[in-house]
């Protein structure tokens, strides 16, 4: 029988800093626990003062383009008892993890079975899901954000206590992401030493989709918008909607679906980027891949437990797969899952391995 976990959700409204306030009062022993040790968990000794630098490079950036998160940022520095830096490096994990892979030309290991997205259009709206994969040592530390700001539509995005948030459901649109190789233009291959340099890191980057009206709106604000890490950025609104955005520093193709819903994982699958064909992901991106194929077994149009099901599926004879469970030094797992519905308004999320976990209604 699978458990039902309910997440720690974090209620934030009002002016931009008091909701960074409140989030951070209500998380404080949680934010100053993962803060002593973050920079540490992603970075190794000899690159630790660099990496600090170059997270800090992102702030201009993030002025410039979504000033309300800074004062977010300062709001949760000052709930929580830390130095601004300190909590502005909170939403700077993925930017750190990929420019330590440029330096030490290892772009690749910076995917680490990290997340697989779904969109599927369901009755003129959209249904898009996710699944969070990453080093276990993070599950302690996820959260619900449920924001309700004076000048923004309300949301639903999941966090790294600390962060401004990752994907998740607003009123007009629903977001998915999972991480690609680092490449710092379609000129460089993975695995290199070229860095683009600073941008919008991945977190302020969810939310600042998270307040976009529409799936059009969102990739015009992508289109824009100066990135510092790699991803694909899978969307859907409440008109139907869905595309997967995949993402350079400054450059993004876009990915319709040819039936009714699309998945990916992290491999680049745009033609422009010299991404894989439909008959090169079975081996190359399975996770992707083993998604597909299971939601092709199911009747148009995909109901939730349709998508659920791909995100419990793991590989044939396998105990790893779209729900991910992987071993080693750094083993990792699905840390958590949800599918997010406009139509409805609200948020289905399981909580750990989606096998072994129910999805529960977390309403806007």
């Amino acid at each position: 029988m699978r458990k039902s976990v309910r997440f720690t959700v974090v209620e934030m409204s009002g002016s931009r800093h008091e909701m960074g306030r409140k989030y951070g009062r209500q998380c404080r022993d949680l934010i100053r626990r993962v803060s002593k040790d973050f920079d540490s968990m992603l970075l190794e000794p000899g690159y630790l003062e660099e990496g600090r630098k170059v997270a800090m490079q992102a702030l201009p950036h993030v002025r410039r383009e979504a000033p309300e998160l800074v004062e977010e940022v300062e709001g949760i520095a000052e709930g929580a008892g830390l130095e601004f830096e300190e909590a502005f490096r909170l939403s700077c994990s993925q930017e750190m993890n990929s420019w330590q892979g440029c330096m030490r030309q290892q772009t690749r290991e910076t995917v680490v079975d990290g997340c697989t997205s779904i969109a599927a259009r369901r009755n003129g709206s959209s249904l898009v899901a996710w699944n969070m994969d990453w080093w276990i040592r993070w599950q302690p530390y996820m959260v619900l954000l449920h924001g309700r700001p004076d000048d923004g539509p309300d949301f639903l995005a999941f966090a790294i206590a600390g962060s401004v948030g990752r994907p998740g459901l607003s009123e007009n649109i629903s977001i998915a992401a999972n991480f690609l190789p680092y490449r710092a233009s379609p000129q460089h291959e993975a695995g290199g030493a070229e860095w683009a340099g600073a941008g919008i890191p991945y977190s302020f980057l969810a939310r600042m989709l998270l307040a976009q009206k529409s799936t059009q709106d969102a990739l015009q604000m992508l289109e824009r918008t100066p990135r510092m890490a790699c991803l694909n950025y899978t969307l859907g609104d409440a008109t139907g909607d869905i595309c997967c955005v995949e993402t350079m520093p400054r450059d993004m193709a876009v990915l319709r679906p040819d039936d009714g819903y699309i998945t990916h994982a992290n491999s680049y699958h745009a033609e422009e980027f010299g991404g894989l064909s439909r008959d090169e992901l079975p081996e190359k991106d399975p996770r992707a891949y083993r998604a597909w194929e299971v939601l092709s077994r199911r009747e148009q149009p995909l109901s939730r437990a349709d998508i659920y099901q791909a995100q419990r599926s793991h590989f044939p004879r396998k105990s790893t797969g779209v729900c991910v469970h992987t071993g080693g030094e750094k083993p990792s797992i699905t840390l958590l899952s949800f599918v997010g519905d406009l139509q409805e308004r609200a948020m289905w999320a399981a909580w750990g391995s989606p096998c072994e976990h129910r999805f529960e209604r977390y309403d806007l």
